[in-house]
């Protein structure tokens, strides 16, 4: 299977941050993910933006491309990439193509088989609830226990065979923030600083 496999997943955004191309192996893992809607032709030509919906990690990437693209330096995120059946662990590097462009990868690290998670199945029932995750980390918040492991969650809500499960918000959390934080002394000066 493509999404456990440890293949460099690519594309690549212009200066407004429009997506000006994807791989084969970009395409072969939202297929295999049920992102039919996520082919060339729908992504091509599109604002990396429009593809991420919470304020709070746009505004973390925004930060992260404005670094690279004055200092020229790449920034590496862990993230986590699950589907129903598989935790993974994954790896995106940001890095200046030239003055215009910027090039993500993204590579597996781990994949774990887990039981499945309705949850994250993009096409499961939703109710009118919804839960919020990490962008990230794919913690969620349970008030008064703060932020789960997605596993946790799933025992504690019961998402493992509902027929409906809540729709997912997505935000950071404060453990990536402060992950990300000590980047941001970094990500705040390199405004002054001239392009190398």
């Amino acid at each position: 299977m493509v999404s456990q496999t440890s293949h460099v997943y690519r594309y690549r955004v212009d200066a407004e941050d429009t997506i000006v191309a994807v791989d084969e192996w970009w395409l072969a893992f939202a297929k295999e993910n049920n992102s039919l809607d996520l082919d060339e032709a729908s992504v091509v030509g599109k604002s990396l933006w429009s593809f991420i919906a919470d304020h709070a990690t746009q505004k973390l990437y925004k930060e992260i491309h404005r670094f690279v693209r004055v200092t020229g330096n790449p920034i590496t995120v862990p993230f986590r990439c699950d589907s129903p059946t598989l935790r993974r662990y994954m790896q995106l590097t940001i890095t200046r193509h030239d003055k215009q462009h910027l090039d993500y990868e993204s590579v597996l690290l781990r994949a774990v088989p887990s039981r499945r998670l309705a949850l994250l199945d993009p096409i499961q029932q939703r109710s009118a609830a919804f839960l919020t995750m990490c962008s990230f980390c794919k913690r969620s918040l349970i008030e008064p226990s703060g932020w789960l492991e997605i596993e946790n969650i799933a025992i504690k809500l019961r998402l493992y065979r509902e027929q409906t499960v809540p729709e997912i918000r997505y935000t950071v959390c404060p453990d990536c923030e402060d992950h990300f934080g000590s980047n941001r002394q970094k990500l705040e000066s390199s405004s002054e600083q001239p392009p190398r």
